[in-house]
């Protein structure tokens, strides 16, 4: 199989077709980011169907506390705020795009 660097393919897809290497680039980043999207977005969907919300997970968690054998809590409150902090960084880059 033949492999190619990135220019290469860049100079070729611009031959074909009609658009700028700037236009490919953009819309190669906003699918990349709109895909990651999607995964977050369902991965929030998932804790959101098993808690309802952030505050109310961390309510959760202060009620029972997080025992030495099982983080669950802690660990899905952990992933939860770190989708909700990567979703406003993607969003962001779409924003200034």
């Amino acid at each position: 199989m033949m492999t190619m660097n990135v220019q290469e393919l860049l100079d070729q897809v611009v031959a074909v077709l009609p658009i700028s290497q700037d236009e490919v680039i953009y819309k190669g980043i906003a699918a990349g980011v709109s895909e990651r999207i999607v995964e977050l977005k369902r991965a929030s969907g998932r804790l959101q169907a098993n808690y309802d919300s952030t505050s109310q997970l961390e309510q959760l968690m202060a009620a029972r506390g997080v025992s030495p054998d099982d983080h669950t809590l802690y660990t899905d409150l952990l992933e939860w705020r770190a989708i909700d902090a990567e979703l406003i960084e993607l969003f962001h880059l779409l924003e200034i795009m």
